[in-house]
């Protein structure tokens, strides 16, 4: 059974089994929408280890970022609901009517194309934090999922 609003916050670290400071890779969960994460894309795959090291400094608990990647990854994202049960076709097919149905487009093709998807766990209030880290570390498309909201952040200019 599914509930809303979720029991927990998922910042929370003290509902997490693991105690491995490192992120989470293609583990499959499946969410309608990350409330409460950042998301972005990395198509520079060795910037993992100063991201990891970095985000820690907002108070991000870097055992809970999850990190999807290849063909596994965009099945877990599973745009169109296709591994995750009719509950998840329904969500899908919902989402497609609108901005959602962008987004998981987006990130399912940069999955495919050997970009990286980082989920990061986020206190609402930390989030321009977080978002700051990423973008130095080149991570794009990057946004905000809020309880209703996507909060998309603009490309810094590296000049």
């Amino acid at each position: 059974m599914w509930y809303w609003p979720p029991a927990h916050r998922y910042w929370d670290a003290s509902i997490r089994s693991s105690d491995v400071n490192e992120p989470q890779i293609n583990v499959d969960h499946f969410y309608h929408r990350p409330i409460y994460h950042v998301v972005g894309l990395l198509t520079d795959k060795p910037q993992i280890s100063a991201i990891s090291r970095d985000l820690e400094s907002p108070g991000v608990d870097v055992a809970a970022v999850e990190i999807l990647c290849g063909e596994r990854g965009a099945a877990i994202l599973d745009e169109h609901g296709r591994y995750h049960g009719l509950r998840g076709r329904v969500v899908r097919a919902i989402q497609q009517l609108g901005y959602d149905g962008t987004t998981l487009a987006l990130y399912d093709e940069a999955l495919r194309d050997g970009d990286l998807l980082l989920r990061v766990p986020v206190r609402p209030a930390e989030r321009r934090r977080v978002v700051d880290v990423l973008q130095h570390h080149q991570v794009h498309d990057v946004g905000y999922f809020g309880p209703g909201t996507f909060e998309q952040f603009p490309i810094l200019d590296r000049d």
